[in-house]
């Protein structure tokens, strides 16, 4: 009897999804020569943001938001300032002050992103697309199966090509998952940062492109 070839190969699998998150970057800032200005410019501008961010984020008596709220959560860092000589030789000083927003309702957002458009010291700085935890863990599992499947396929058109019939595996070794984001949704990435937006009756309407997930399994056949 002849001995087995051993053949190694990687499935890959990738699962596309709609967004069902927006995590909206917010940047208030402001230069100018005199340090006391520009932070209370950036604290003034900070508190009209989160005045905002609230009027979409209605809330239980729990603190929490609503179930049906636009913004699930939002959060704003403290503020920040630094110093710097311009080409002049003038001391100069920047205020910023950074917040995160996600979003659930892809209407609201754009509504939200067009009032904050033209807000002055305001801009938006990232819109990142996600899927929810709960999302992801049930799509783990499909992704892994998706994987070994095509493996075992890669390894069968190997096979065959010996004239063997099947493969039998023996050593399966569990790969990556997608590119990692945060700690809670390392599993998936995005694709596209987002497709053109178009401005609409004085709204701003966001087309997001779908979000990946992605896995890799390293499996070691024999013939069979």
């Amino acid at each position: 009897m002849s001995k087995p070839i051993v053949i190694s190969v990687v499935g890959r699998s990738e699962i596309n999804r709609d967004p069902e998150r927006a995590v909206l970057r917010i940047g208030v800032s402001q230069e100018d020569g005199d340090k006391t200005v520009v932070s209370k410019t950036v604290v003034q501008t900070a508190n009209a943001v989160q005045e905002l961010l609230e009027k979409y984020t209605p809330r239980l008596a729990s603190g929490e938001a609503t179930p049906d709220a636009a913004i699930t959560h939002w959060t704003m860092s403290t503020l920040r300032t630094k110093s710097f000589t311009d080409r002049e030789q003038t001391t100069r000083f920047e205020a910023n002050i950074s917040f995160s927003a996600t979003f659930r309702d892809f209407d609201q957002l754009g509504a939200a992103a067009m009032t904050l458009s033209v807000m002055p010291s305001v801009s938006i700085t990232d819109i990142k697309w996600m899927l929810t935890d709960e999302t992801i863990e049930s799509l783990i599992s499909e992704c892994r199966i998706g994987a070994a499947h095509d493996a075992r396929t890669k390894a069968t058109h190997y096979a065959k090509a010996f004239g063997y019939k099947d493969v039998r595996p023996y050593e399966i070794s569990d790969g990556s998952y997608g590119l990692p984001s945060t700690s809670t949704a390392s599993v998936m990435r995005p694709g596209k940062n987002m497709r053109p937006m178009e401005r609409e009756e004085q709204q701003l309407t966001f087309r997001p492109d779908e979000v990946s997930m992605t896995a890799t399994v390293s499996i070691k056949f024999y013939n069979w």
